[in-house]
């Protein structure tokens, strides 16, 4: 069973200096549900924007809460 190892307490302050081989989830804190970001569909002024300036952008599409957390990490087992 594949599963998301995110890497704890790192970011890399801005979203355009994260390796691409990373992938990245978004959680939201406030209800826990959570997607695959895709940081190609960001707009071309967010694409080097800090990742703080991202999160306070994201809202939820299930509950409506601007609570998003950006994850960073690597999906582990099989595909």
């Amino acid at each position: 069973m594949r599963r998301f190892q995110p890497i704890r307490d790192w970011t890399p302050g801005y979203i355009n200096t994260c390796p691409h081989h990373l992938d990245i989830l978004v959680r939201c804190t406030a209800c826990g549900v959570t997607r695959e970001f895709q940081r190609d569909k960001l707009s071309m002024a967010m694409r080097h924007a800090l990742i703080t300036e991202i999160e306070e952008r994201l809202k939820c599409s299930a509950c409506g809460a601007k609570s998003g957390k950006l994850l960073f990490g690597s999906y582990i087992g099989d595909d």
